[in-house]
């Protein structure tokens, strides 16, 4: 009777269990079997109204199919992803063409893969030829695009090089960064040399084929994996100094008084932040970013040259006579219409020195504060305290100074912006015209920046080398979930 008792009890126990799974897990089951009854009524022909389940539009879909929109030449069947040739092609072209339909970031290993499994030897690929894509995407993904604008919140964000995107070195410290309270990825899209890192399909960037030189052929699995293991991710365009788009088309770079291209023969070539189609290509790109499911774009080198004879350079105007201020603000605003209206935000660099306000500093890059804040969601003050002049406000090296630059560069940044845009500084990763750089000196630019009320804080090394950064972020994750005997400890080490 008691093994009775006892085997009941263990029945109704595992019976909630179960009812309890099934009951937490209703919507995601039901849109996969709606998904399902989907596929068998296409695959079968009409159907009576019997037949169809209708899901509330209201409900929110976890999960997309990765092949919606894909071409005739792919098709799932099952546990496989096929490719039929519509002509002689090569297994380069497929990986290429295949590629965001995979989890490969870069087309290379793909090619290679494909050739392996398929017995493709010389690379050639008949008409009419049937072969597996290996490592493909599964019917449905976690859905990662943007279904309204991301609210702001305090970042803790380091920066990558276009490099770091292809070679999964990003990915692969993911566990490393979340242990010490990095939430978000900066990321180069086009940097000053102006290759684009990714395979773009926006058409000025196919016609200059400006992403010949890419880093990355599936972007959207980057963004995949980052959003779904919990990071913001923040998609940073150089926008108008861009070596390559100048060259590629030397109409769009700043024209000099004399003929020709402006500064030509100089280490710093721009484009012209007049001319539309400049702007316009920029956009583009940021557009395309948020289609993808970036959270943010991040405008850096939005503003005019303020090396070379500046008496030479001679501008198109295509929206009319402005200052240059106006010129800057009015293609933020333009970009930030685009941007916003597919649920991104819109950042911007501003030289730190702009944080102090002096009129020759405005006049040279046309970044003056209060316009830009009007049309952006977060200001990024480049706040180096190395980058600061021998001297500036009294200090005989600045890049020794880090507390006193951070804290009063966003104090002056937040006023100036009169709170329409939040305040995010660049802090120091590196250790130029710094006498003494170590995770002491990371720990005084943090607290800086939270003094000042910023929201938040990004890293910069150029060569991605945050040995310091995470030590120090570390020694603040472990002081404040040791209380507030060991919080003063943190303090001292000021």
């Amino acid at each position: 009777m008691k093994r009775q008792i006892k085997s009941l009890i263990i029945t109704t126990i595992v019976f909630f269990i179960v009812i309890f799974v099934i009951s937490s897990s209703y919507r995601k089951m039901q849109y996969l079997a709606d998904s399902l009854k989907g596929f068998f009524i296409e695959d079968s022909g009409p159907a009576g109204a019997d037949r169809i389940t209708i899901i509330d539009p209201a409900l929110k879909k976890d999960f997309v199919s990765p092949y919606a929109g894909s071409p005739p030449s792919l098709q799932l069947a099952g546990p496989f992803l096929f490719y039929r040739a519509a002509g002689d092609t090569t297994v380069r072209n497929i990986a290429l063409e295949a590629i965001e339909y995979t989890r490969h970031l870069k087309a290379g290993p793909l090619e290679r893969e494909i050739a392996s499994i398929n017995g493709i030897r010389g690379g050639f690929v008949a008409r009419g030829r049937v072969i597996v894509i290996p490592n493909h995407q599964p019917a449905l993904v976690q859905d990662v695009s943007n279904k309204s604008r991301p609210g702001l919140f305090h970042v803790r964000g380091l920066y990558f090089s276009g490099g770091a995107l292809g070679n999964g070195e990003i990915i692969r410290s993911m566990p490393l960064f979340r242990k010490a309270g990095i939430n978000t990825i900066v990321f180069d899209v086009k940097d000053i040399p102006g290759i684009v890192t990714y395979k773009s399909s926006v058409p000025q960037v196919i016609a200059y084929d400006t992403h010949k030189h890419r880093s990355v052929d599936n972007l959207k699995e980057v963004l995949r994996i980052l959003k779904i293991n919990g990071f913001y991710t923040v998609a940073r365009i150089a926008v108008f100094r861009d070596h390559l788009l100048a060259e590629t088309d030397p109409s769009l770079a700043i024209q000099s008084a004399r003929g020709g291209v402006w500064n030509r023969g100089e280490k710093e070539i721009w484009c012209d932040p007049t001319n539309r189609k400049v702007q316009d290509y920029n956009i583009a790109l940021a557009a395309e970013l948020c289609s993808m499911g970036a959270d943010e774009i991040q405008f850096d080198y939005i503003r005019f040259p303020t090396v070379g004879n500046q008496s030479d350079a001679r501008y198109r105007n295509d929206f009319g006579a402005m200052g240059k201020q106006s010129v800057i603000a009015h293609f933020l605003k333009r970009a930030r219409r685009e941007i916003s209206s597919r649920n991104a935000l819109v950042s911007i660099d501003i030289f730190g020195v702009v944080a102090w306000g002096k009129e020759v500093d405005i006049r040279k890059t046309g970044q003056q504060i209060g316009m830009l804040a009007s049309n952006c969601d977060v200001i990024s003050p480049m706040l180096y305290p190395s980058h600061f002049n021998d001297d500036f406000d009294g200090f005989a090296n600045p890049g020794d100074n880090p507390y006193y630059f951070i804290y009063n560069g966003c104090r002056r940044v937040i006023e100036l912006s009169g709170k329409k845009a939040a305040v995010r500084p660049w802090l120091q990763a590196f250790k130029w015209r710094v006498s003494r750089y170590d995770s002491s000196y990371v720990i005084k630019q943090i607290q800086a920046s939270d003094d000042s009320g910023a929201m938040g804080y990004l890293f910069w090394n150029a060569a991605n080398n945050y040995g310091e950064v995470l030590e120090a972020m570390d020694m603040l994750q472990k002081a404040r979930a040791a209380g507030p005997g060991k919080a003063s400890a943190e303090k001292r080490v000021n």
